[in-house]
């Protein structure tokens, strides 16, 4: 079903077609970089008008602002999503955990540093603090489980900064085996392997 809304200058435009607009935007970045984006390519890749476009990104650079604010949104939806589908604190951090360890391959696609190096490195380092408050907020008593929370030697602000660091260096430098990073990253959040955690949470 389509929804409309108003893009700030009273003109009524459908919210889907904005959402087709940045999942294209998403997918040429990662593909070939910012600096080749053009708001032509993106209306061809997004199956709208320029009219249409430009009525919800006048200039690249709204654009651009724009996709920073979807890939904060993105995250925090589909953190909520695997988190939500757990009652124990010990199966919603680790189900964090793993969408930690896979988020960023499937959201900024196989290779975007390559393709545009200080635009990815620019939005990892813009989007941190924003993923550490979702990822705090969102965990909430379970940060409980990670040991060194629970005895007071890091807050969950900082265990949370912590993994996701760790899930940023991984996209940065793939671990080869992505299993045995969330596997170490278990250990380190006080879980048990996971066929304990499928087992009794």
């Amino acid at each position: 079903m389509y929804s409309s809304t108003c893009n700030g200058r009273g003109v009524a435009v459908s919210s889907t077609s904005r959402e087709a607009i940045l999942i294209a935007t998403r997918r040429a970045i990662a593909e070939r970089g910012s600096g080749k984006l053009t708001l032509s390519a993106i209306a061809s890749a997004a199956g709208v008008s320029r009219p249409t476009l430009y009525r919800w990104f006048p200039t690249k650079d709204d654009l651009l602002v724009a996709i920073a604010g979807y890939e904060e949104e993105q995250f925090d939806l589909g953190l909520r999503a695997v988190i939500d589908a757990h009652r124990s604190p010990a199966r919603r951090l680790n189900a964090a955990l793993r969408y930690l360890v896979t988020y960023l391959d499937g959201s900024m696609g196989p290779d975007p540093i390559g393709a545009d190096p200080h635009f990815a490195l620019e939005s990892l380092g813009r989007s941190l603090p924003v993923q550490i408050e979702s990822f705090v907020r969102l965990l909430g008593d379970a940060w409980q489980q990670v040991p060194a929370v629970r005895n007071g030697d890091l807050s969950s602000e900082q265990a949370a900064e912590l993994f996701l660091r760790v899930a940023y260096s991984h996209y940065l430098v793939p671990h080869p085996e992505p299993e045995v990073l969330l596997a170490n990253l278990r250990a380190v959040a006080g879980l048990a392997r996971g066929a304990s955690i499928r087992a009794t949470g």
